[in-house]
């Protein structure tokens, strides 16, 4: 086990935990500007992957000392998936709209993979309790 016992996350933690915040709050306002004109069908592909994105900022408060590793995996795996994803809508966006809806979730979501994924993350989520 890590010899980290601070209830007090690291810095990696923190921001990862506000990238993933500051992720959600951008998905919502890039569905309050990008809905006028959607079908259901349009509605719904813009919503998938917000979805995911909801689920980790979710996740990330309780990076405040309650969460173990199990969060931090489930965290890292969904949003992969979120920002494959979007890389493929990045590359294949129509227009500029779907570009910046793609590229905000990977610019944003990248880092947090990247920051969680660091020693110093490990061992905070994995620390004796």
């Amino acid at each position: 086990m890590s010899e980290i016992r601070e209830a007090v996350p690291p810095r990696q933690v923190r921001a990862a935990q506000l990238l993933l915040l500051s992720l959600a709050f951008v998905g919502v306002v890039v569905l309050l500007a990008l809905q006028d004109g959607l079908t259901y069908h349009g509605m719904g592909e813009l919503l998938a992957p917000w979805l995911l994105v909801w689920v980790c900022a979710l996740l990330a408060v309780t990076y405040d000392g309650r969460a173990r590793g199990g969060v931090r995996m489930t965290t890292i795996v969904l949003m992969v998936f979120v920002v494959v994803g979007s890389l493929d809508q990045v590359f294949g966006a129509e227009d500029p709209a779907a570009f910046v809806d793609a590229a905000l979730r990977v610019a944003l979501g990248l880092p947090a993979v990247v920051l969680l994924f660091l020693p110093e993350a490990r061992d905070w989520f994995e620390r004796e309790r």
